[in-house]
């Protein structure tokens, strides 16, 4: 099966970066999700593809890691087939010096992004116009327009598009009541919405024609693609991007940006704050230093962090491939 816009060629340098990435997703009706997990699962046994594959009667969605392009494309297209997506993936890549996931897990899911409102399907209903960078630029810059983030407060704080929105969401589910809330009497407004990777407005702009809003819009392929759509000049991002991944938050280069996540909590730790008075180093955050729920959890970090620097003396990684 092929991807015709799948092979556009990342802005980043590749020098000694041997590792590609693949961001996807694909909306379709998946009769038997069980049987797609357990052939996905037996074809990647033993293989040097590692992340996350979600697998839900909706469709497919994930990011993977390999050594080479062809072993993703190879993987991504054995998907598409088992799930019946027939126009295929087209997914967002990019290049790392090293795999950005320990394991490979190929889970079941009810829906493949949760938002937990059917009258939100791809599948059954029309979303928000595709635009690209260019098309978006000039979208968010016309003062008329309303920008909406959608994805999860956390990663808002990471950085963001200048005039968006943060619903203040702590799960996707909760974008529906915020749109009842919040933006009740402006249906006639130019909407914007974006996300990581695209696959959250899919189903949002869903949403939001059904509640009445006629001029919705979504960037394609999402924040990543934007930023290997374009260059310093036409980059209108502020700050860097969160990902779900070891890199865990990417600059406009699609280079990881210094952040770390707080093996405690999970929230992301900005270069900026690693001298500030409440983070220690796998004991606490801004976020966490004053929440006492976390004491268990901070015990087990430290002596995560004790094998992770026994391991680095000896030259190895502590868990994960060794590569």
């Amino acid at each position: 099966m092929d991807f015709p816009n799948a092979w556009a060629t990342p802005k980043v340098s590749h020098t000694e970066k041997d590792w590609w990435v693949s961001a996807f997703y694909g909306f379709a009706t998946v009769d038997n999700p069980e049987a797609v997990k357990t052939a996905m699962a037996d074809r990647l046994a033993g293989t040097r593809v590692y992340g996350s594959i979600l697998v839900a009667p909706e469709g497919a969605n994930g990011t993977l890691c390999a050594p080479t392009q062809a072993l993703l494309a190879d993987t991504l297209s054995a998907l598409a087939d088992h799930i019946g997506l027939s126009a295929g993936f087209d997914p967002t890549w990019s290049r790392v010096d090293r795999p950005i996931f320990r394991k490979l897990k190929v889970q079941l899911k009810r829906e493949i992004v949760t938002i937990k409102n059917p009258s939100a399907s791809p599948l059954t209903g029309e979303g928000g116009e595709h635009l690209d960078a260019e098309a978006w630029n000039d979208l968010i810059q016309d003062p008329d327009t309303i920008i909406i983030d959608t994805r999860n407060s956390f990663e808002t704080k990471v950085g963001t598009f200048p005039g968006a929105i943060d619903p203040g969401n702590l799960s996707f589910s909760e974008f529906p009541q915020f749109v009842r809330d919040q933006l009740k009497g402006q249906e006639d407004k130019k909407i914007a919405m974006f996300c990581t990777g695209g696959i959250r407005c899919e189903k949002a702009t869903v949403f939001m024609k059904n509640q009445g809003f006629d001029n919705v819009f979504q960037l394609k392929g999402g924040i990543l693609r934007y930023f290997q759509q374009t260059d310093d000049d036409s980059n209108l991002w502020e700050g860097d991007c969160y990902v779900f991944d070891d890199r865990v938050a990417l600059n406009k280069n699609m280079e990881p940006g210094g952040h770390i996540s707080c093996p405690v909590c999970r929230m992301p730790v900005a270069p900026d704050q690693f001298e500030h008075p409440k983070f220690k180093a796998g004991w606490s955050c801004p976020s966490c230093a004053d929440d006492p729920s976390y004491h268990r959890t901070r015990e087990s970090s430290m002596e995560r962090l004790k094998q992770i620097l026994l391991a680095a003396k000896q030259g190895k990684r502590h868990l994960g491939p060794q590569e």
